[in-house]
């Protein structure tokens, strides 16, 4: 037989095994730097739903502007960036208004109001994995704080309290900004 006269020859072994081995190492470190990636980005969200309920909490000509306000300023932070590493969950994603737990029967100072982000991140140990072999994290960012009076809900309370007083000509004058 042919074969018979062939060595044994191992020499191939430890390169294909090296090979491997580096393979492993350097989808845990893509894996870590995506993961930190995620991580970074969503802190940055954080920080944008964080300004856009402070835009939300500022006053403004009626409560409807407040709300188209905050949502312009977390679309202009968020929409269309970091597309390689999230997408917005149902449509932009974005929510700007009265939360959860927010109560019409409370004040108005209730602390429920505020803007909220929903995003996901897909996670793969391997950088050329399939869509289907990825981990999909499904996030969300809220940031809820009291929303300031607007001005026309100012000048309703102003003159229903220069009503209250019975004496003409009583003006109200708020020290608050409002």
């Amino acid at each position: 037989m042919v074969f018979e006269n062939i060595e044994k020859n191992n020499g191939g072994q430890a390169v294909i095994e090296f090979i491997l081995g580096l393979l492993i190492v350097i989808s845990f470190f893509f894996f870590y730097v995506r993961l930190s990636a995620v991580f970074a980005i969503s802190n940055y969200i954080q920080y944008a739903t964080f300004m856009s309920a402070r835009t939300l909490a500022s006053s403004a000509k009626d409560q409807m502007v407040q709300e188209e306000n905050a949502k312009q300023v977390l679309q202009s932070m968020v929409s269309g960036k970091f597309k390689g590493l999230i997408k917005p969950k149902s449509g932009d994603g974005i929510f700007v208004g009265d939360g959860n737990y927010f109560s019409s029967l409370g004040p108005i100072e209730e602390w429920n109001h505020g803007a909220s982000y929903q995003f996901s991140a897909k996670l793969s140990f391997y950088p050329f994995s399939a869509n289907d072999q990825a981990v999909m994290l499904d996030l969300t960012s809220e940031s809820w704080m009291p929303r300031e009076r607007s001005e026309d809900e100012c000048l309703k309370a102003k003159s229903k309290i220069e009503s209250m007083t019975g004496v003409q000509n009583v003006k109200v004058e708020w020290d608050n900004g409002c």
